[in-house]
């Protein structure tokens, strides 16, 4: 008997969630924005992990066709991926304007960027489950995307200067786009 329901129902509530999350994140930054500078670095990264958070789900909804049937183990590992995309999107953006008082570069540099670690967790967690799970194989192009992108994030966190990790945010940008384009034509 089929599981998925539970599976999809559990994962899609954190993923609302997590799409929520992010989105008033953005617009508190809109409201804020006449008192409060907007900085383009979070942003960017605002706008990759929405793309992220809505290719997750959209692979949520390809799981019958890979694998009907989920133990209780593969559930928290795919409800870990779940969260880890949650607690990048309420860390990444203010949700309150008080967070943001002194610009939403200043947030990104002593709050925000925790959410990179987050997001490389979600990275690190998927390639995991790819291959634990749908026995895909890790040295396919897919693999060696997922390598880099679970590293320019942890490296752009690392990063002191603004100069390295805005370099770093535009080298994710178009692997990014080019790991969804790979993902949604399969």
């Amino acid at each position: 008997m089929s599981n998925f329901a539970i599976v999809a129902t559990v994962l899609s509530m954190i993923l609302g969630l997590s799409v929520t999350r992010l989105l008033l994140g953005a617009l508190t930054v809109f409201r804020i924005r006449r008192i409060a500078k907007p900085d383009w670095v979070p942003l960017v990264w605002a706008v990759m992990l929405f793309a992220t958070q809505l290719d997750f789900w959209w692979a949520v909804n390809s799981l019958p066709a890979v694998k009907t049937t989920f133990s209780f183990l593969e559930f928290l590992l795919l409800v870990l991926l779940a969260l880890s995309l949650f607690v990048a999107a309420a860390l990444l953006v203010p949700s309150r304007s008080e967070d943001e008082q002194h610009g939403l570069r200043i947030y990104f540099e002593q709050d925000g960027r925790y959410a990179l670690l987050s997001l490389s967790t979600y990275l690190l967690l998927g390639l995991c489950v790819n291959v634990a799970l749908f026995h895909a194989s890790p040295i396919a192009l897919w693999g060696a995307l997922d390598v880099i992108m679970i590293i320019l994030p942890v490296c752009a966190f690392l990063a002191r200067s603004r100069k390295a990790y805005s370099i770093i945010t535009l080298i994710y940008v178009p692997i990014t786009a080019f790991d969804l384009a790979i993902s949604l034509s399969t």
